[in-house]
């Protein structure tokens, strides 16, 4: 006489669905061991190069800021060229990194110590074309090479730099200097208009400013040469 079949309770259905899966699983690994070998290893190499990675990212930057900061202390004693070997080699071997950016612009200032214009000019450019950081040291680049055009007696294109430095760092003590450097180069360049404008927003701006005196005066002129 047969059994009745013993119906199954929700706990064996779970250990034959568990143990269907294991099964599974078994089979699926037996037939592709090899591509599974494949993935866990390109996992783990992935991993482990972006580990190294970083580790060398680090001893670079750690490198890069030392050489800068040599640097910095050959500048602050005026050792000038002794610098500027130093932030070549910097900017030659740690390129694109934050330390190799700021020396960039410690060598523009170095060149612009040392007369070597268009040398400054050139550093200056690199400088700004690449660095992406703090608004305050990129204003003071874009007022470096204003300097540069300025001494060069090519004063619209330096009132215009000295234009994007004011607007780029207003908070920045030096941006009312900047505005003002800007009015005085394109009154040189024969822009009256541009040069009061920018002694105007001096003089009209809400908060207090070294240089309203400087730009009422320089107005009080221009104005008088307009009549």
């Amino acid at each position: 006489m047969l059994k009745p079949k013993k119906k199954m309770s929700k706990h064996d259905l779970k250990d034959d669905k568990f143990v269907r899966f294991a099964l599974q699983a078994k089979t699926y690994f037996d037939e592709n061991s090899k591509r599974v070998t494949m993935f866990v290893f390109g996992v783990f190499a992935v991993l482990s190069i972006m580990i190294i990675y970083s580790y060398i990212n680090r001893q670079s930057q750690t490198a890069a800021n030392g050489q800068l900061g040599i640097a910095q202390i050959e500048y602050s004693y005026g050792n000038y060229d002794k610098a500027a070997v130093r932030l070549h080699r910097l900017i030659d071997d740690y390129g694109g990194s934050d330390a190799a950016l700021q020396g960039t612009f410690l060598l523009a200032n170095i060149y612009y110590q040392q007369k070597e214009y268009e040398d400054a000019r050139h550093y200056f450019e690199k400088f700004i074309d690449e660095y992406s950081g703090s608004t305050i040291l990129l204003a003071s680049g874009y007022a470096g090479l204003a300097s540069c055009y300025e001494i060069e007696d090519e004063y619209n294109q330096a009132a215009q730099l000295y234009v994007k430095a004011a607007n780029l760092a207003t908070d920045f003590t030096e941006s009312d200097n900047y505005r003002y450097l800007a009015g005085i180069c394109f009154k040189k360049a024969g822009d009256i208009e541009h040069a009061i404008n920018q002694f105007e927003k001096l003089v009209d701006q809400s908060r207090p400013s070294s240089r309203a005196k400087d730009a009422e005066s320089q107005l009080v002129l221009l104005n008088r040469n307009k009549k």
